[in-house]
């Protein structure tokens, strides 16, 4: 067979890792225990020829195309920031910081000339599997071989689950089978529900069409290109979140290949304790998901969509203070509202930012608020009588000091709302650091309204203080996480059961032409000084979620799994005993440093088990 080769210290940083003599670190190239070529060719042949060495796609834009990329220059760049394209490519994720910018495309965000081109950051080989087995003998091979192990299905997550320095890599894109089984038995019950059976290397795009053409839908993520095994393992938030649960509460069954070589089926009924870790714990912790079983669901009948837009009248601070008088009795009516089936997004920006998103033709003094709703199975009347309500509601806080405008509703089909186009997520580029928090009722309809419009001012600071900042309320918790029967919730965060938004907080200065390590310690302590003490304020009992997170908050077991931990440890340390797959915040990974410098991978000796 022809062999083709086509971290944290945790408070706030990765960062100035050297590793001490004593420090036991993951097998690099540098080691005289890394594999040879010959034992890299018999893992190949081991697994049906599918290792692939990396080969970075934008090599074909460095004289001499030093890895011999087979695509053009012209077409990487021109689709580098589409989350699609980055999926299609074996060794690629979304946000480049994370493999220290290693062989971008000259011109794309995070370039830089004297970067050249290299391996890098990226990992060293890639299985392109196509069976469990070949999986099971790659992972326990690294294994073995005490080589860190990375899983990707998409390469879309925003703190570089899906890279990682001297790895083998795991590619699932060819486990993309789906399924419709409409009377599927659930293990150790006489009853049956209607599901489909998704390979783990799926995106929602592929599964949304799928289960268009038999008139039902699923609980999964609004953008198409976002992969099941991540926003699943994580919980996972939608446009039905707030109606039917969050993505982890319809899993029924889960096929799961362990780092040993350990090829499981996990339901209520076996691996009991694998099939509750890995329904709300993150993706890539405890092995690679190769199928889910998702319940189903009906189709609404129709969607109703409105919203409105206030900001100040002017630059004074009377303007500006009664926009956030305004933006604060809006967050406070969120409960309410979503207890009466409206979903949707709050989005309040401020500065120069401001200008750009909301259309301004200056900075104003304080923020400009777009209200995006949507209901289902409704009228645009209802949905009107909502939106004037609240338009009414910001004019008495604004005392008549804003500008005001409606969205009239429309109506339309559901899929004409859902249907995939996966060449419009445009988010791919260079980072994405920002953090969040899980609010419910205490924290926005409770708290009393000058404190709430203080938190609001206090978190939507900026580190360029005339930039400014943006804060987006998610409506995506509420009565359907909230109403999952107990055996359905797995291991998710707590706090999702009685949060009601989920609320992401940016205002960080990247600069990303600059070193992406120095630049993540910046912004890490940024947002730990400036934004994480507010949270801890304003909501110290709930937390956070960890796909669309804050990874080096110094609470960071708190705020993404909350009591849930320390069982969590035990349960990372039984399934993944070499601990071979690492992710940045994920359980037992404040027992290794990760250095994007030197790649390494190394043990905290001092570590208590």
């Amino acid at each position: 067979m022809h062999l083709s080769f086509a971290v944290v210290s945790w408070c706030l940083t990765f960062l100035a890792v050297s590793p001490v003599e004593s420090a036991k670190c993951k097998t690099s190239p540098r080691d005289s225990n890394w594999p040879s070529v010959q034992e890299w060719t018999s893992l190949n042949l081991s697994i049906q020829g599918t290792l692939l060495k990396t080969i970075p796609v934008a090599s074909s834009c460095y004289p001499g195309n030093p890895f011999a990329s087979s695509h053009e220059c012209s077409d990487v760049r021109a689709h580098w920031k589409y989350a699609a394209y980055h999926s299609r490519w074996p060794e690629s994720n979304d946000y480049s910081v994370w493999n220290n910018n290693s062989c971008l495309p000259p011109g794309v965000s995070g370039y830089s000339k004297e970067k050249g081109c290299s391996v890098g950051g990226l990992p060293q080989y890639i299985v392109n599997a196509t069976t469990e087995k070949q999986i099971a003998t790659a992972m326990k091979w690294a294994s073995d071989n005490n080589i860190r192990i990375i899983i990707k299905s998409t390469g879309h997550d925003l703190s570089g689950r899906s890279t990682g320095a001297y790895s083998l890599s795991i590619l699932t894109h060819n486990f993309n089978h789906i399924q419709h089984q409409p009377a599927w038995k659930i293990p150790g019950k006489n009853k049956t529900i209607d599901v489909v059976v998704c390979g783990g290397g799926n995106n929602w795009g592929d599964v949304y069409t799928a289960v268009h053409r038999i008139g039902r839908t699923v609980v999964g993520g609004e953008d198409a290109t976002v992969g099941l095994g991540g926003l699943i393992q994580n919980g996972g938030h939608g446009l039905l979140s707030s109606t039917y649960g969050l993505a982890s509460d319809q899993v029924y069954q889960v096929t799961v290949v362990t780092s040993d070589g350990r090829h499981l089926i996990a339901n209520d009924q076996q691996n009991q304790d694998l099939f509750w870790a890995v329904r709300g714990t993150g993706g890539g912790q405890f092995g690679v998901i190769t199928e889910f079983v998702l319940q189903t669901h009906p189709v609404p009948a129709n969607i109703v969509t409105g919203g409105l837009t206030f900001y100040p009248q002017d630059s004074s601070n009377a303007t500006g203070n009664a926009s956030w008088a305004a933006l604060a009795g809006l967050a406070s009516k969120i409960p309410d509202l979503m207890d009466a089936g409206i979903t949707g997004t709050v989005m309040s920006i401020t500065g120069k930012q401001a200008v750009s998103y909301a259309g301004l033709s200056e900075a104003v003094s304080g923020p400009a608020v777009i209200v995006s709703l949507t209901e289902f199975n409704s009228s645009t009347k209802r949905m009107n009588d909502t939106i004037q309500r609240l338009a009414t509601e910001a004019a008495d806080n604004g005392q008549a000091s804003l500008n005001i405008s409606v969205t009239n509703p429309a109506s339309r089909s559901y899929w004409s709302s859902t249907k995939p186009n996966l060449l419009s997520s445009q988010s791919a580029g260079a980072t994405s650091l920002f953090t969040s928090r899980l609010l419910g009722r205490p924290e926005l309809y409770d708290v009393p309204r000058e404190k709430l419009i203080h938190y609001l001012q206090r978190i939507s600071v900026s580190q360029v203080p005339d930039q400014g900042a943006m804060l987006l309320f998610g409506l995506q918790g509420g009565p359907g996480p909230s109403s999952t029967p107990e055996e359905r919730r797995g291991s998710v965060l707590p706090a999702w059961r009685s949060a009601y938004a989920h609320v992401m907080a940016y205002g960080s200065s990247f600069d990303e032409s600059g070193d992406p390590q120095t630049g993540l310690e910046i912004g890490a302590k940024f947002y730990e000084d400036a934004k994480e003490s507010v949270w801890r304020d304003w909501a110290p009992n709930t937390g956070s979620y960890m796909n669309e997170g804050n990874p080096f908050a110094a609470n960071w077991k708190h705020d993404f799994y909350g009591v849930n931990y320390n069982r969590l440890l035990g349960l990372k340390l039984k399934y993944d005993p070499s601990e071979s797959i690492f992710v940045t915040s994920g359980i037992g990974s404040d027992r290794w440093l990760s250095d994007l410098h030197s790649g390494l991978l190394c043990r905290i000796e001092s570590t208590s088990e």
